[in-house]
């Protein structure tokens, strides 16, 4: 195969690509929407996030942000990875994407490492990853299987539980990094003291 040719075959992917896109929207509009398990989708993405803004820490918002949106990101890389290598699906989907599931990736997984940072804060982070793999992995995900919401395929649960835990435990780390500090400047000071060192300046050249 020349170099050509292998473009042709990336292009007809890519259609494919498209052509299974476009296959998930017109079956999500045309069987799954307004129905329960749509519904029940739906609240998976809106109610996490409405209960985390109402209770979250509004002192360690930014920093609960941080270990979220890292959550969020990494478990859509995962998603993408598992998706294509064919070792779970989505049958039932609330968005038109293959290889996502906003409900409990983008909304439900982030949320939850969210509040388990927050609450008890002294408890060994460990611990805590233990317990949000274990409820993720052996609770969530085989009610979202029994609804037809997340189909197993070449997987075991017992993967997700250590990739969850080691997700938390970096989670857990980003919020609990230093680096975070607040930076309190006052422009009219600043000023001044610019303006101070420069006249120091012009003295000692003189």
């Amino acid at each position: 195969m020349d170099f050509d040719e292998g473009l042709k075959k990336v292009n007809e992917a890519n259609q494919q690509i498209v052509d299974a896109n476009s296959t998930v929207t017109d079956v999500i509009m045309s069987t799954f929407i307004f129905t329960w398990r749509w519904w029940f989708g739906v609240a998976l993405i809106v109610l996490p996030w409405v209960t985390w803004f109402i209770f979250r820490d509004r002192k360690s918002t930014g920093r609960l942000l941080c270990a979220g949106f890292f959550v969020m990101i990494f478990s859509a890389v995962l998603d993408t990875l598992g998706i294509e290598f064919g070792l779970w699906s989505y049958p039932v989907k609330v968005v038109p994407s293959p290889t996502l599931s906003f409900s409990f990736r983008l909304s439900v997984l982030p949320v939850f490492a969210m509040f388990f940072i927050q609450i008890k804060p002294k408890v060994i982070a460990i611990i805590k990853a233990i317990i949000y793999a274990g409820v993720s992995a052996y609770i969530g995900m085989p009610i979202l299987a029994s609804i037809q919401m997340y189909k197993k395929l070449n997987w075991a649960y017992t993967y997700s539980f250590f990739i969850l835990s080691s997700m938390y435990l970096i989670a857990h780390w980003l919020y609990n990094l230093q680096s975070y500090e607040k930076v309190q400047t006052n422009p009219t000071l600043k000023i001044i003291n610019i303006n101070t060192n420069f006249f120091r300046r012009k003295q000692k050249s003189r």
